[in-house]
């Protein structure tokens, strides 16, 4: 296979998964393992509030210092996250970004670039879409966005050990 199947390959998978994901938003964010900690009935509240972005590769999702008003989670590709232009992580489908935002009082600001390594499909939702929740919705958005904080804190201790060796 050559350079410019593989693209055609790739944008032809790309343009599958954006057919899917755009004709049913809960059926895919059902399918994404961010939600798995999520019941099927309080995911509808949730879908309801969450927009279906699409990506090129090379794109800013987020941009260091920037105010923080939505957080994605990545349906589809992966992105690389950057701290002051070095490279710091990666983010893969089932993902999420910015997700901190929620547990702040204040307006903050974004603290690293992500920009895609291919095309990204993602789910962006709204602070003002999750402050619009309530009731067990919200109590298991709040769940899942922990778990997620916590998988990253899990994985920034596993660096910590590793540089200190």
């Amino acid at each position: 296979m050559n350079e410019l199947d593989a693209i055609q390959a790739s944008l032809a998978s790309f343009t599958k998964r954006l057919d899917e994901v755009s004709t049913d938003r809960y059926n895919e964010l059902r399918k994404c393992s961010f939600f798995d900690p999520i019941p099927s009935d309080s995911l509808r509240p949730i879908s309801d509030q969450a927009d279906i972005r699409t990506f090129a590769p090379g794109a800013h999702i987020t941009t260091e210092g920037e105010d923080m008003n939505a957080f994605y989670v990545i349906l589809f590709g992966s992105a690389t996250v950057y701290f002051s232009k070095k490279i710091v992580g990666s983010i893969r489908s089932g993902e999420c970004i910015g997700e901190g935002m929620f547990f702040s009082n204040e307006n903050i600001s974004r603290s690293a670039t992500v920009i895609t390594d291919n095309q990204v499909i993602a789910a962006e939702i709204k602070k003002t879409g999750i402050d619009r929740l309530q009731g067990e919705p919200k109590a298991y958005m709040d769940k899942a966005l922990l778990l997620a904080l916590f998988k990253k804190l899990q994985g920034a201790n596993r660096k910590i050990e590793e540089l200190l060796r």
